[in-house]
């Protein structure tokens, strides 16, 4: 026991409640999708996040902090996650016609981790672990090749380089684990903000009008994505990993996308094609392949910690 409490190995399996709690995690995450489809209808994307961040930097305001030696790390992963990453997804769905593609496509990070591993960590992966990354892509190729998602195939490219955004920050994160939760959020709001409106005054137009202009409904995806799903999501995942490792965790959070496609289809009206369910299908389940296979890992040093 001593062992594995000194290689920082946490339980191996999770509570009921918490497995609720992760399924309500990713309910959220998955209406997210709509809520950021609401919200870019009146905001532009960069806008849509500066707004969204705005937010979150208020909320987090008073968890603000130097960090002494991990400023250079800390600005370049909020920069990262709240500016690249969530920028892009909102320019994703922007220009996509649904939110269900793209959020299947948001599952890519898993891959796109893996493989990061391998090319900067030095990790070595199985030939199962190869089959579920071949696997997840084959998937995304399959849907991209529905005539309706073909439409806006750049909406799913997009999405892709916003998961790969997100495997990035990920791997950055792991050496802010010393850094409190609550300040790491902090400095993303006000990354995100301060980036994402720079961004916004270059790459985009009428601002203030849009500002004025903008319809309940946007707001409300707005004010949705920062509480409901940076606030309260971003932070119950966080109280989820600060109990159990990420591959405990992981697992649970593939659900989003069956929750994304679901409200597209009962908020947004959004028609379920037989390509887009089997590319779904295929894409989901590389990624489960490939969480479960780093699951095994995790597993597999516990047992040699002894």
């Amino acid at each position: 026991m001593m062992k594995l409490l000194s290689l920082g190995l946490g339980p191996l399996t999770m509570q009921t409640r918490h497995i609720l709690l992760a399924i309500l995690i990713a309910a959220v995450w998955g209406v997210n999708f709509v809520a950021a489809k609401w919200a870019v209808t009146d905001f532009s994307p960069f806008l849509a996040n500066t707004v969204r961040f705005s937010i979150v930097a208020v909320v987090f305001l008073p968890f603000l902090k130097i960090v002494k030696g991990r400023m250079r790390i800390l600005i370049l992963t909020a920069f990262l996650l709240g500016v690249a990453h969530f920028g892009v997804t909102y320019w994703a769905v922007a220009i996509s016609g649904g939110v269900g593609a793209v959020a299947i496509a948001s599952q890519l990070s898993v891959p796109f981790s893996t493989i990061l591993a391998v090319l900067f960590l030095g990790e070595s992966v199985g030939w199962k672990r190869v089959a579920g990354v071949a696997v997840s892509f084959a998937g995304i190729l399959v849907m991209g090749f529905d005539p309706v998602i073909f439409s806006y195939w750049q909406g799913l490219f997009l999405m892709a380089i916003a998961a790969l955004l997100f495997s990035v920050s990920s791997i950055l994160m792991r050496s802010l684990k010393d850094v409190p939760v609550t300040t790491v959020q902090a400095w993303i709001g006000l990354v995100a903000m301060i980036g994402s409106g720079v961004l916004s005054l270059i790459f985009e137009t009428e601002q203030v009008a849009r500002i004025l202009s903008a319809r309940e409904e946007a707001w409300l995806g707005i004010v949705f994505s920062a509480l409901g799903s940076s606030v309260i999501g971003h932070g119950l995942a966080n109280y989820l990993f600060s109990k159990y490792e990420v591959t405990v965790v992981a697992p649970y959070f593939l659900i989003v996308p069956l929750f994304a496609v679901s409200a597209g289809v009962l908020m947004l009206g959004e028609v379920v094609t037989e390509r887009l369910a089997f590319g779904g299908f295929l894409t989901v389940l590389g990624v489960l392949v490939v969480t479960l296979r780093n699951k095994a890992r995790h597993v597999e040093r516990a047992d040699a910690a002894g």
